[in-house]
């Protein structure tokens, strides 16, 4: 009956994930995922500059100087230069052309994006501001982060591991056999996922205006799956 049960197992775990090693003894395959929550204490987000001109050069000049005036600006904030990317630049010829194939120039384009990584989140909203400021013609990309990112992934992976030889433990004394030795251990997925509470940033009132920003902060969830295979004790 023993090794019935075990047959059993190897043949209901086997094809669960398909990409896994399996080894030829009797074996279960198991998943478990981890989670943790925390307060996002920083963000990051991308200011655009865009500037059209008759020539390349005036463009270019229009988009430096907006981004200098924001990377000045930016000493308010104690952001660190590695906190800041400020590299790219595109320029080119935007050009049109007629049903009889002429070619028609509309002037040339340049663009800069510049990224910074906030670590005081509670001056989000200032931040926004200064950047349109200083001639942003907008802003993307905008992420909340932990700085302990690193630190609390390593947690949801602790618990995914902890979930997924829990499950192998139950399922294989569920079916009156023994956890033998781990034979492969895959990390799937690590993700971030953000969930929003009603709590809400620090509102920045804009010079010259009774408008306020005021922002829901999320909460920050990574998480974190593993699939691990066991052999049984026969």
């Amino acid at each position: 009956m023993r090794q019935v049960l075990l047959a059993l197992l190897f043949v209901l775990a086997g094809p669960a994930f398909a990409g896994t090693p399996l080894p030829d003894a009797p074996h279960i395959v198991v998943s478990g995922e981890g989670k943790v929550t925390t307060k996002p204490d920083s963000a990051r987000l991308s200011f655009a500059f865009e500037s059209r001109a008759a020539q390349p050069l005036p463009a270019k000049k229009a988009v430096d100087q907006g981004v200098n005036r924001l990377l000045e600006a930016l000493s308010r904030f104690d952001i660190a230069d590695e906190d800041i990317e400020a590299g790219s630049l595109q320029a080119s010829e935007d050009v049109d052309y007629t049903d009889s194939g002429r070619r028609v120039s509309n002037g040339y384009e340049a663009s800069r994006k510049v990224t910074v990584l906030l670590k005081q989140i509670d001056r989000l909203n200032d931040l926004i501001d200064t950047g349109l400021a200083s001639g942003a013609t907008g802003f993307s990309n905008l992420e909340f982060e932990s700085t302990r990112a690193t630190e609390l992934r390593a947690e949801a992976k602790r618990k995914a591991i902890q979930q997924a030889r829990g499950q192998a433990n139950d399922t294989a004394g569920a079916f009156g056999a023994a956890l033998g030795p781990i034979y492969s251990i895959d990390s799937v997925t690590s993700q971030v996922e953000f969930r929003y509470s009603r709590q809400t940033l620090d509102s920045v009132t804009v010079t010259g205006s009774a408008a306020a920003g005021r922002y829901i902060q999320p909460t920050v969830e990574y998480v974190e799956n593993v699939r691990a295979v066991f052999e049984l004790k026969r």
